[in-house]
């Protein structure tokens, strides 16, 4: 085991105490080491996934966008082409009374 010539004394709260004394360890200083060890290794990997996940879901968000923009001109089309369905019945009905008259004729 490694000499540890640094002696320090240190006040804490008891929610700190709960901390350090779940962290893996026989003794109070090896559970405040791999404490320490753990934030200094463990926080930069942890902070890379969550920037990960932020683009990731960043890149979600566009797609539901577009899949919203997608969904929205599909139905105006569909209103367009009812629309159009209408005005063209109107015209066949029309052109059908048409051939009516001139066929009585």
């Amino acid at each position: 085991m490694a000499t540890k010539p640094n002696i320090r004394s240190i006040r804490f709260s008891d929610e700190l105490a709960e901390l350090i004394d779940r962290q893996a360890g026989n003794t109070f200083t090896e559970k405040f080491e791999n404490l320490v060890t753990r934030c200094v290794w463990e926080l930069p990997q942890k902070e890379a996934e969550l920037k990960n996940i932020q683009e990731r879901i960043d890149a979600e968000r566009k797609r539901l966008y577009d899949l919203h923009n997608a969904a929205e001109n599909l139905m105006l089309m569909e209103r367009d082409i009812k629309m159009l369905r209408r005005g063209l019945d109107a015209v066949i009905q029309r052109g059908e009374a048409i051939i009516e008259v001139a066929k009585k004729d």
